[in-house]
């Protein structure tokens, strides 16, 4: 990370919160929105942190979320709820939906949330880790706007569709935390090689004419491309039937992708919960995710290769280590300190 400075997580969640208010946001709907962004910048996920302002914040101003709805259960069965978000803050409506979920979890062993008519959410492993502190075993989907398509398209199809996956181990253990979109990289990674002036490696995106680009502004004028090419690519089709589809919210080709444009987005969510305690013994369930952790540590490994990691461990120590200050390179604070200006809400710091 390029200069930039360390900022404390409180001070940073007082200003969002502030911001959000400024531009139309409930306390509840700004709180979680806050807290989810924070998160994700603890974990080391700063594409999905703050920066992700630069999209909610023209969206609420002009009208296109509904920042003072509130999510309703609109479909109540055992093992499935149905959510309207309302065209509310993403965030806000996924913590509300996996709440809800791990709460019939608890009850009936296992439960799913579908959420219809929300917006951006961020990371979905702040609400699969969500889950986990519930004691359930979780799986996060989400649709979104186009921007993934294969090799020689000249454009977008589907949306970079999300996945996340994550479960509970011992408090002293980390948590294994699968987070990934569809396409090689998330889309904010290459806005931040363009904020940074960096090109981008070859296989990462093409450009409108459907060939491979390093220039981020082509990538972001053509798509990325899918992870494991045509697999990646069908993963993502089959989380836009679960999330998209499934929900009743719309699919990705359908959903606005204009930070300033009126049109409500209205995708959707899938969220699953597992609780543990109701299909194994929670110490012979943890003990099994230790001896499968064990595995991939202590596997045998050329000279020179450093141990291998299970899903959520780089983001495990980033959080130990941006606990009481979070880092900002010189892109984001720029944009950032750029947005407080806009909505007369200071940075700090600026």
């Amino acid at each position: 990370m390029k200069d930039g400075r360390r900022l404390s997580p409180l001070v940073l969640h007082s200003w969002a919160c502030e911001i959000l208010l400024s531009t139309g946001a409930s306390q509840p709907a700004a709180e979680a929105t806050a807290t989810a962004l924070i998160d994700a910048n603890l974990r080391g996920l700063d594409t999905h942190g703050l920066v992700l302002l630069r999209l909610y914040l023209p969206r609420l101003r002009s009208g296109a979320i509904d920042g003072r709805a509130t999510p309703e259960i609109i479909k109540d069965l055992p093992g499935v709820v149905v959510v309207d978000a309302r065209n509310t803050l993403g965030p806000y409506a996924a913590t509300i939906a996996t709440d809800l979920c791990c709460d019939r979890a608890e009850s009936n062993g296992a439960a799913v949330t579908l959420v219809r008519r929300s917006n951006h959410f961020g990371a979905a492993s702040v609400y699969s880790e969500q889950a986990v502190r519930r004691g359930c075993v979780a799986v996060v989907l989400s649709n979104s706007d186009p921007g993934l398509a294969p090799r020689g398209s000249l454009g977008p199809i589907l949306g970079t569709n999300p996945l996340a996956i994550a479960v509970p181990a011992r408090s002293e253990e980390i948590a294994p935390s699968l987070d990934m979109a569809t396409s090689v990289v998330a889309l904010g990674r290459v806005r931040a090689a363009g904020r940074a002036g960096d090109r981008l490696p070859l296989g990462w995106a093409i450009g409108p004419d459907g060939e491979p680009t390093e220039d981020p502004e082509l990538a972001l004028a053509g798509s990325l491309l899918p992870v494991g090419e045509h697999k990646g690519f069908a993963l993502a089709f089959m989380i836009d039937t679960l999330a998209g589809c499934l929900t009743g919210a719309r699919t990705s080709p359908s959903i606005s992708a204009d930070p300033a444009g009126l049109e409500p987005q209205h995708l959707g969510h899938f969220i699953l919960a597992i609780n543990v305690t109701a299909v194994a013994s929670t110490a012979s369930f943890h003990a099994s995710v230790e001896e499968l952790t064990g595995a991939v540590h202590t596997a045998e490994r050329a000279n020179d290769v450093p141990p291998f990691l299970i899903p959520g461990e780089r983001e495990a120590r980033v959080a130990a280590e941006r606990r009481r200050t979070i880092p900002f390179g010189d892109g984001d604070l720029a944009l950032l300190e750029s947005l407080g200006r806009d909505y007369n809400v200071t940075f700090p710091g600026g």
